[in-house]
């Protein structure tokens, strides 16, 4: 049992004589999971049997600068007149960026307003982020790893 803890404990580099490793499948060292493996255990290189779907979609990453910027929107100093046309317009180019970078409505062929926000295009994630503010910039950061699940089909091709 103490050896496949060991094996466990390299493979997620608590060991502290060993390096961690990261690798799909067993090699060197850890033949032992492989002989485990042609014993009954679960094969190391076999994809997971699950059909649900991954918690979070291959490559998607969080957007830490539009957090940041959705954060000063709530100290009160942006809310003097220059400060908050400033903050409009940061906020407005870094939503439009992010949402060309994620595809935002590549996939869908028709653009609704009042539809489905997975449909919206770039240019009117920006435009609504410069009128609507922080209310339509939480819309898209809460929204947004919807708009790239969907809309990864077309991203990939």
């Amino acid at each position: 049992m103490t050896k496949y803890t060991d094996i466990v404990r390299k493979r997620l580099g608590w060991c502290p004589n060993a390096d961690a490793v990261r690798k799909s499948r067993c090699t060197g060292v850890e033949q032992d999971c492989e002989h485990a493996w042609k014993r009954g255990g679960p094969d190391p290189g076999a994809a997971p049997e699950s059909d649900a779907p991954a918690a979070t979609p291959p490559g998607y990453q969080e957007n830490i600068l539009l957090i940041l910027i959705a954060v000063a929107w709530l100290f009160p100093v942006v809310y003097q007149q220059e400060f908050l046309f400033l903050l409009m317009v940061i906020s407005a180019v870094a939503v439009y960026c992010d949402a060309q970078n994620i595809h935002a409505g590549e996939k869908f062929e028709k653009e609704t307003l009042l539809g489905d926000i997975v449909a919206w295009r770039p240019l009117t994630w920006g435009a609504a982020t410069f009128v609507g503010g922080i209310i339509i910039m939480a819309i898209y950061l809460f929204h947004r790893k919807e708009i790239y699940t969907a809309n990864m089909g077309k991203a990939s091709s």
